[in-house]
């Protein structure tokens, strides 16, 4: 089995209870897997049982063992995880612009 990570751009679906909060999140998403493609299947899919539109894929990686050792802490973490489940990701969401009260809205 080989581990792939993907970056996403996603939008949260108008089903999402934080769609008029947040406008979008990067997801990280490490999925083990014996096939790169049926791997990013899975990812998307993940992504959207969350109720995030997938916008784009940013970046897709594929890991190899010696590099492993020298992961950041957050992607090793989710490199633990998906070891246990398969699939492991984490939601950096982003929050909408706060409007700026001292601008009108043009008609």
């Amino acid at each position: 089995m080989n581990s792939y990570v993907f970056i996403i751009n996603a939008v949260p679906s108008p089903s999402n209870n934080d769609c008029a909060n947040l406008a979008g999140a990067n997801v990280h998403i490490w999925v083990i897997s014996g096939d790169r493609e049926k791997a990013k299947i899975e990812a998307l899919d993940y992504v959207s049982s969350y109720l995030w539109d997938v916008v784009s894929v940013e970046r897709e990686f594929e890991i190899w063992p010696e590099q492993i050792p020298v992961l950041p802490e957050r992607e090793a973490t989710l490199y633990q995880r998906a070891l246990q489940h398969r699939i492991a990701a984490d939601f950096l969401a982003y929050p909408k612009p706060k409007a700026d009260p001292d601008v009108s809205p043009t008609t």
